[in-house]
């Protein structure tokens, strides 16, 4: 291999994506790999643009491209960009960035291979992008489709036969610090359980269908919730929570960093993620590997998340929009603490076996091939 290889996005909003093209970049890099990683343009916060240029990141344009004039200026400084560095393999994240760069590479006439991936359900995704990626994804500079887990994979069912045969899954995992953070965490000076402290991951927004969690908790008298992160449904899901008389009971921590995070994550007694869709959440993974009973929508993408390698399930599954059922499960664990150990243990084995060495193992096969 001759070139580098560039890892890519849409746009600069931090994020686990973000987090995870930094992890494989490093980890390939740790193994002699050149890498490179850039985006389209920033996503308008110009603090989080700073910060993703010193993480490394290079932004082709300085400004996020309006209309089919800055599209096509976006399209220029893309083409630019690929002959000036000449990546022996781009692998691209986000809709927009998967239907550009097989374009921009047949303009460019670099012979770089492209590997487009996808890291939620189709159906998530801008319409009109889904139907070009059906068309940009079969152009003989994409070498393959990566997805994040079957359940995406299985949402593109409907694409054409050339672009179905291009899929390859590879799991997520977490980067090597934070797994050795959380072994850490669950080693014999482990912080004390809170009993009844349920706590869920991530981003106040409709994606996370916080508000069937809160619901929930108005079924579980002896519990109480820690949601960690902010988010724009925020201020709803307080109004919620007190329509609910769950507001005594239920904490919203707002942002934190990684390690409080996961220190606080690990107080608790089960973990709850009742999600709409995910793509192979990196929550999940680290719930699991800190050992936490998980609780998660019964949704393809969530239920293959929970599942282990011999197909047997290391957490619960509740039907979205089961409010009572949700309510009537976090209950259960949180008073039964045999059942809760149990899960517990599956859990643990699931996260740990979620490993990033694996992770890189594969990339490494499929990119340097």
């Amino acid at each position: 291999m001759t070139g580098a290889i560039h890892f890519a996005m849409t746009h600069s909003e931090p994020g686990g994506l973000r987090e995870i093209w930094n992890d494989i970049s490093a980890g390939l890099e740790a193994r002699g790999h050149r890498t490179e990683r850039f985006v389209l343009y920033p996503n308008g916060d110009a603090a989080q643009r700073d910060h993703a240029e010193a993480e490394g990141w290079h932004h082709v344009l300085g400004g996020r491209a309006g209309g089919f004039g800055g599209v096509a200026k976006l399209f220029r400084a893309l083409v630019g960009y690929l002959r000036r560095t000449r990546p022996a393999a781009v692998i691209t994240a986000m809709p927009f960035a998967n239907v550009m760069m097989p374009l921009a590479v047949r303009a460019a006439r670099t012979g770089t291979r492209v590997y487009v991936s996808h890291h939620s359900p189709a159906d998530t995704h801008n319409p009109a992008l889904v139907r070009l990626d059906a068309l940009t994804g079969r152009m003989r500079e994409v070498a393959a489709v990566i997805c994040v887990s079957h359940a995406v994979a299985a949402s593109l069912a409907d694409k054409p036969a050339a672009y179905r045969a291009k899929l390859v899954t590879i799991h997520n995992a977490l980067p090597e610090p934070v797994e050795r953070a959380i072994d850490a965490l669950v080693a014999e000076d482990a912080p004390a359980k809170v009993p009844g402290r349920v706590v869920a991951l991530g981003r106040l927004s409709y994606q996370k269908n916080y508000p069937m969690l809160l619901r929930a908790m108005a079924h579980v008298p002896q519990g109480t919730l820690d949601v960690v992160g902010a988010g724009e449904d925020e201020a709803e899901l307080r109004a919620l929570a007190e329509t609910c008389g769950v507001a005594g009971r239920v904490r919203f921590l707002g942002q934190m960093t990684r390690g409080e995070a996961l220190a606080h994550a690990a107080t608790a007694q089960v973990f709850a993620q009742v999600s709409h869709y995910e793509g192979h959440s990196l929550a999940l993974i680290e719930a699991a590997r800190l050992g936490l009973p998980l609780v998660v929508s019964k949704v393809p993408v969530q239920v293959e998340g929970i599942t282990d390698g011999d197909g047997a399930l290391c957490g619960l599954p509740v039907p979205i929009g089961d409010d009572a059922g949700l309510g009537a499960v976090l209950a259960r664990l949180l008073s039964d603490p045999v059942e809760r150990e149990a899960w517990a243990r599956r859990a643990r084995a699931l996260g740990v076996a979620a490993s990033n060495r694996a992770m890189i193992d594969a990339y490494e096969r499929l990119l340097v091939a």
